[in-house]
């Protein structure tokens, strides 16, 4: 008898729903790589699987999240609490089929709650394969549906995973829990989350702007670490970080490759987004904003147009030229006109021209090499 132990996990949530009352459920599928599927509790199948819920809706009018499933963190350090989105306590799993589950949440949506706005159930888990030196396998992966049933038509889609995992092959956080993706992050990374031992928001617009950033920012700069206290008053020091791109690149991660929905929401001035690179700029008094205050974002894009006149103006794209690859530089066009006595045993004679983009002729002594 040969036993065997298939790696890997997948995860998939089937369906979810909200009742009148609140009550929040999720239909969870999981299988190992090739479909089979997996006992939640390990004794069926190898290795148990841990998986955590969150709950979370895009209120009408707005475009971030805002998590039904909460937690309380009260910092050992400045002693101030803040409300934070995580993950569901209190609920509950119901086996339904082979490697199916309903998971019923502890939380309920709050009473009033609106049917018709955009919800998304995001659930990441682990398989734990240890026992077999296997390691840990992650997986996670979101719902997006609207509880009175109608279409989804309202989203938060502006950088893909695949986008990130061109630098970080595999995106991963939270150590072995299994949060791999954009999709789930978001969820708990948005405006409501703050970290009450620093005081920073961890609203991923900020909180990705600001660590990418990181030893260029202008508070970094002027001497202030830039640091999130996590899990365990784990301590996470950005203030070192070099972007391995221009940091005026913005297409690096805002990919226009790409199917996000909103990919082009870079090109949208904001004061959450542009402070949190810009972060010496106080846009209650306007200091370094040319003392002109700013109370919300409705005027940002009449003088951050998405592309002036000029390069280096202070429209969206002219605020981010780079030098190097400025339309202004003159430029060397190589052109090869010709190339004589090419047969063999003759020596080649290359016929070229060298010019600037305007046509101009650049002597070739002028050239480095």
């Amino acid at each position: 008898t040969v036993n065997f132990v298939r790696p890997g996990l997948a995860v998939k949530i089937l369906s979810a729903e909200i009742a009148a009352d609140g009550t929040a459920k999720a239909r969870v599928q999981m299988t190992d790589l090739k479909g089979l599927p997996l006992d939640r509790l390990g004794i069926t199948t190898p290795g148990a699987v841990s998986a955590s819920l969150i709950l979370a809706t895009i209120p009408k009018g707005e475009t971030t999240y805002k998590a039904y499933t909460t937690r309380v963190q009260t910092s050992p350090i400045t002693s101030v609490s803040a409300t934070q989105a995580g993950a569901d306590t209190g609920g509950t799993w119901t086996p339904v089929a082979d490697g199916e589950y309903l998971y019923t949440f502890g939380v309920k949506a709050p009473s009033g709650y609106d049917r018709t706005a955009t919800h998304t159930v995001a659930l990441y888990a682990n398989r734990n394969l240890t026992e077999f030196d296997l390691g840990v396998n992650l997986a996670d992966t979101t719902f997006t549906f609207v509880p009175d049933g109608s279409k989804v038509t309202v989203v938060r889609d502006i950088v893909k995973t695949a986008s990130c995992n061109r630098c970080h092959d595999k995106l991963s956080a939270h150590g072995t829990t299994g949060r791999s993706s954009v999709e789930v992050c978001i969820t708990c990374h948005q405006p409501q989350t703050t970290d009450p031992d620093t005081g920073n928001s961890v609203d991923m617009t900020t909180m990705i702007h600001k660590l990418h950033m990181g030893a260029n920012l202008p508070s970094v700069k002027a001497g202030k670490p830039y640091k999130i206290i996590g899990n365990a008053q784990t301590v996470a020091d950005f203030s070192d970080v070099n972007f391995p791109a221009d940091v005026r690149r913005c297409e690096v991660c805002h990919d226009q490759s790409t199917t996000a929905v909103q990919k082009d929401a870079y090109l949208k001035p904001s004061r959450r987004a542009c402070g949190s690179c810009h972060d010496d700029v106080n846009f209650a008094t306007g200091e370094n904003h040319a003392d002109l205050p700013q109370v919300s974002d409705n005027q940002c894009s009449t003088c951050h147009t998405v592309k002036g006149e000029l390069e280096f103006d202070i429209s969206i794209k002219g605020a981010h030229t780079i030098p190097t690859q400025s339309a202004e530089l003159p430029g060397t066009t190589f052109e090869i006109l010709g190339v004589a006595d090419g047969s063999p045993g003759k020596k080649p004679t290359v016929t070229f021209s060298v010019k600037d983009k305007s046509g101009k002729p650049i002597l070739p002594s002028e050239m480095t090499r």
